[in-house]
C-alpha cells in the first residue's frame, strides 16, 4: 500500500485531531512500528479535576480524578486509545500541586478513540489500515512543502538564576531532602508557518525511536524524544530511562572519543544508576516476586545531536490493567528524581513554569492493554503563534552548575538546529 504519510497527516489534521507516533530511526532496535491515528470517535480531555469528554458531537463535563475517568473511559470503548499524560497528573496521585506559571494552558491530559488507524511496520516495509477507510480526497490536500520561521528565542529562565537555582537544590541534598533531581527551564518563540514541517526538520535534524506529531484542538506538539517511559507486551513491562548526556564529535573519532567518555564518567554513571534503582523501585509495585531485572546498564544509544547512557529494567506484571501500571510508575524517575515525592516537592519550589506536557508521556494503548509510551523531552508544544520548548537534566551534589547549563544548550540543538536563522542562541 503506497501511502503519503505526510499528505495523510495534513487531510485528516483539516478534519479533527491526529496523531502520528513515529519511529524515525532506521538503525535502531524499537524503531518497529509507526501509528497515524485520526478521525476520532471519542475524545477524553482534562484540565485539573474537570474532566471533558466528547462523542458524536455532544460533549460533557464533570469533576473526578482524571486517572479513574481515562480508566472508566477505556472499560467503556474497549479499543485503541492514543494520547498524552501530561506531569501535572501527579497531583492526582500524591499530595502534590502545580501552581507556578503556565504559558501553554493545555490540558493534563487528551486521549481519543481513533475512528482511523493506520499501522507501518518498519520491519517489512508494510502498511496496513488496523481501522476505518483510507480517506476520500486525501489526493487532493495542501501538500505543499509550507515553510516556518521561529522568532527569537527568549528564555524564561536567565542563565544566572538557573544557576542559583542548581545550587539551591544541591543544598537540599546536603541537607537530606533527596540525592538526584531534574531540574528544566522553558524556552519561548514566536512561531509562524506549518508546524508539520517543523516536526520534519527537527526529524531531519536527528532522527529518534520515539518521535510524535499531535495536532490537538488548538496545540500541536512536535515530540522528538529518544527515551521509552514504559512498554507493556503480553504481561512483560519495560522502561529504558535515559541519564547521562554527551554532544556528538565533529568527526568518527572524536565521537567515539565522547561515547567513551560518556561510558566511563563516574558522575553520569551515578546519576544513571540511581535513577534505575528508582524505576526497580515503581516496577516492583506492579510485578510479581523476583521478575524485576535489569538486562542492561549503561548502554550508549547515538542519535542526531547527542550520545545517550540509557539502562533497561524489566518486569512481569502481576497487574493487568495498563492505567494501573501507568498510574504505578508515573511520572517517569528520569524526570523527577529520587527519592520522587520529595524531588518533585522541590521542582515545584525551584522552578517558575508548570511543566504540562513537557516531562508526560505520550503514547498508545491497545484495545487488549498493552501500551508504549514516550517521555516528553525535546519536545515543541506550538500554540497561539508561540512555540514552548524546555531542556533539564539530573542535579548531584557534584554536579557542576555551569556544565549543567551547558548540557541544556546541547539538549536544545533538536530544536536550534532546524533553522539557519536561530543566531541568537
Amino acid at each position: 500500500m503506497e501511502i503519503n504519510v505526510e499528505q495523510l497527516v495534513e487531510f485528516l489534521g483539516q478534519q479533527e485531531a491526529v496523531m502520528l507516533l513515529e519511529s524515525q530511526s532506521a538503525d535502531h532496535p524499537w524503531s518497529q512500528k509507526t501509528y497515524l491515528a485520526g478521525l476520532p470517535k471519542a475524545i477524553i480531555k482534562a484540565r485539573g479535576n474537570r474532566i471533558t469528554t466528547r462523542k458524536n458531537g455532544t460533549e460533557r463535563q464533570h469533576i473526578g480524578n482524571p486517572w479513574q475517568a481515562l480508566q472508566t473511559f477505556r472499560q467503556q470503548h474497549s479499543d485503541w486509545l492514543f494520547g498524552y499524560l501530561g506531569y501535572d497528573l501527579k497531583n492526582h496521585l500524591e499530595d502534590l500541586s502545580s501552581d507556578n506559571w503556565d504559558s501553554v494552558q493545555a490540558p493534563d491530559m487528551y486521549f481519543m478513540v481513533p475512528g482511523f488507524l493506520l499501522e507501518y511496520d518498519h520491519q517489512t516495509g508494510r502498511s496496513k489500515l488496523l481501522k476505518g477507510d483510507m480517506p476520500a480526497g486525501v489526493e487532493s490536500a495542501n501538500d505543499k512543502q509550507s515553510d516556518f520561521s521561529i522568532g527569537r528565542v527568549e528564555y524564561r529562565t536567565s542563565r544566572a538564576r538557573y544557576l542559583d537555582i542548581i545550587r539551591n537544590a544541591q543544598r537540599h541534598i546536603t541537607e537530606g531532602d533527596f540525592y538526584e533531581i531534574n531540574l528544566s527551564h522553558q524556552m519561548s518563540a514566536g512561531f509562524k508557518g506549518a508546524p508539520l514541517q517543523l516536526y520534519h526538520q527537527m526529524k531531519r535534524v536527528g532522527p529518534v525511536p520515539f518521535g510524535g506529531y499531535l495536532q490537538l484542538d488548538d496545540i500541536t506538539i512536535c515530540s522528538q524524544s529518544p527515551e521509552r517511559f514504559l512498554r507493556k507486551e503480553g504481561s512483560t513491562v519495560i522502561s529504558q530511562p535515559i541519564k547521562g548526556t554527551s554532544e556528538r564529535g565533529s568527526d568518527v573519532g572524536e565521537d567515539e572519543k565522547l561515547k567513551r567518555r560518556l561510558l566511563s564518567n563516574p558522575k553520569e554513571r551515578a546519576e544513571n544508576l540511581m535513577i534505575v534503582d528508582l524505576v526497580r523501585n515503581d516496577l516492583s509495585r506492579i510485578a510479581r516476586e523476583g521478575t524485576v531485572n535489569v538486562p542492561e546498564l549503561f548502554g550508549i544509544q547515538s542519535f542526531g545531536t547527542v550520545h545517550q547512557m540509557v539502562s533497561t529494567v524489566t518486569a512481569e506484571a502481576s497487574e493487568t490493567d495498563p492505567i494501573n501500571i501507568l498510574e504505578a510508575c508515573f511520572p517517569m524517575g528520569s524526570m523527577t528524581g529520587a527519592p520522587k515525592i520529595s524531588a518533585m516537592r522541590t521542582i515545584e519550589e525551584l522552578e517558575d513554569y508548570r511543566r504540562g506536557i513537557y516531562s508526560g508521556a505520550i503514547g498508545y494503548i491497545t484495545p487488549a492493554g498493552d501500551f508504549d509510551f514516550n517521555v516528553v523531552i525535546r519536545t515543541a508544544i506550538i500554540r497561539s503563534d508561540r512555540l514552548y520548548y524546555s531542556v533539564g537534566g539530573a542535579i548531584t551534589s557534584d554536579s557542576d552548575p555551569e556544565k549543567e547549563w551547558d548540557e541544556t544548550q546541547v539538549k536544545a540543538k533538536a530544536l536550534l538546529n532546524v533553522d539557519h536563522r536561530l543566531q541568537n542562541i
